[in-house]
């Protein structure tokens, strides 16, 4: 599946969402491809084979901190029970100012936004 185009690989991609993805199921047919086209298609980007989809969660609730969203919601997008858990795991996070990287991932998402404007859908804001 790696060597496929992004066409090609989504024709033959369905994700059945009304029952659980099996883990190693959906890093064999689905996630690892996924690394493996990013880095064959966007040399630049070289992402480590290695890389967990687990990883992206960190980076999804560190976006989320950054983006100056309140640590109750946050862990409530993290499912997690406690704010307490959310706040101990990202504490390293809250006392930096991350506005000149909010804003440059801003000028991103709009220019992804804009490339593939068909393809995206803006989940906040």
């Amino acid at each position: 599946m790696a060597e496929l185009s992004v066409e090609d690989a989504e024709a033959r991609l369905t994700l059945d969402w009304t029952s659980p993805l099996r883990h190693s199921s959906f890093y064999k047919a689905v996630y690892r491809p996924a690394v493996l086209r990013a880095n064959r298609l966007v040399p630049a980007a070289q992402l480590a084979p290695t890389q967990s989809f687990h990883s992206l969660r960190h980076t999804y609730a560190s976006l989320c901190v950054a983006a100056g969203i309140p640590m109750f919601e946050i862990s409530r997008f993290m499912g997690h029970s406690k704010p307490s858990t959310t706040e101990t795991v990202y504490a390293h996070l809250l006392g930096d100012d991350h506005s000149a990287a909010m804003g440059a991932l801003g000028g991103l998402a709009a220019a992804a936004t804009e490339a593939h404007a068909g393809n995206v859908i803006r989940l906040r804001g």
